[in-house]
């Protein structure tokens, strides 16, 4: 996988995690809520393993 096609992937798959977060806010069931986060955290994670921190991609100043 080439290095502009990882980090498109990396975006999806943080854009994923994102919307999962916001999903989990809103509901009001307390397991669909967990189940959520727990998915975007999977997703988050897998962020790491391809491209690093989210940090890593941003400027620190």
């Amino acid at each position: 996988m080439s290095g502009e096609q990882q980090a498109s992937e990396v975006e999806a798959l943080r854009q994923q995690a994102e919307e999962l977060e916001l999903a989990a806010q809103r509901t009001g069931d307390a397991g669909e809520r967990e189940r959520l986060m727990e998915e975007a955290v999977r997703l988050r994670a897998r962020c790491e393993e391809l491209g690093g921190a989210e940090s890593a991609t941003m400027d620190p100043m």
